[in-house]
């Protein structure tokens, strides 16, 4: 079946203002072993020489703190979270983690460097001249598509400096896809993202994550704070932790397929 990918008309204007939003549909799989596919549509904010990849959920989240001071809850797997933030001038990228229970925020210095392969392939997706390139991250190998009709080295997640907009990228397993499917002025004066955050090495991130999978409620004990659940009349049920915490860890384990496969942790 031939994939479709539709795309906006682009406006030159928005590149020279470097004032986007590009939009990503992603369809990865949770589980290796399994052909389910997840999709969700994720939010490139591009302003002036700063962006931040987001799921829409996140960036909805990160609005609401900006203007409440709360946000939305995050997910219990770490691996389904992809939120980064990039400096187009320095080329930094810090990959932004949060806790369950009480958002925390964890950052981590992307310092593998994007060996990138431009090849003399060429295609059109949608309306669009892409020309084909490759590169090795976090353990996989991929394939991009980019196009220089859009003038800016950006790209979904981790992926920049190719000498144009990245439409398409997946890793050789097709368990990661990443697809823009629209562009639009970025209209807001500033990023609303996440402005600090713990620095921490994959080597501490590692742990955070092996500790909460052994119990991912220890903190909530060691502030002695009780669980509470309801139903869907706002009810107060009984609360059983064991329970939730066999649920929890059934889940980390199965969806144990990170974009980051080099740092996988291996749950006993």
């Amino acid at each position: 079946m031939k994939k479709i990918i539709l795309l906006m008309s682009f406006l030159p204007a928005f590149c020279l203002a470097q004032h986007i939003t590009c939009i990503y549909q992603l369809k990865h799989k949770t589980n290796p072993h399994k052909p389910d596919l997840i999709t969700e549509n994720y939010y490139l904010d591009i302003l002036e020489e700063g962006s931040a990849f987001r799921s829409e959920r996140e960036r909805a989240s990160d609005s609401l703190i900006e203007r409440t001071g709360l946000g939305l809850g995050r997910s219990p797997v770490f691996n389904s979270q992809l939120y980064t933030l990039k400096n187009l001038k320095t080329r930094d990228v810090q990959k932004i983690i949060f806790t369950n229970f009480f958002n925390d925020k964890y950052s981590i210095t992307i310092n593998e460097k994007l060996e990138w392969k431009i090849l003399p392939d060429k295609k059109k997706i949608a309306d669009l001249d892409c020309q084909k390139a490759t590169v090795n991250y976090g353990g996989r190998s991929w394939t991009a598509w980019f196009t220089q009709s859009i003038p800016v080295p950006e790209g979904p997640y981790v992926f920049n400096g190719l000498p144009g907009m990245i439409v398409n990228i997946s890793d050789n397993q097709s368990d990661y896809s990443f697809n823009l499917i629209k562009t639009k002025e970025f209209e807001k004066d500033n990023l609303f993202a996440v402005k600090r955050a713990k620095v921490v090495n994959w080597e501490v991130f590692q742990k955070i994550q092996s500790d909460y999978y052994t119990d991912p409620f220890a903190e909530i004990k060691a502030r002695n704070m009780k669980v509470q659940a309801g139903d869907e009349k706002g009810n107060l049920i009984p609360t059983d932790l064991n329970k939730i915490t066999k649920q929890l860890k059934k889940q980390i384990k199965e969806n144990n397929n990170p974009i980051e496969l080099n740092h996988r942790v291996n749950y006993e």
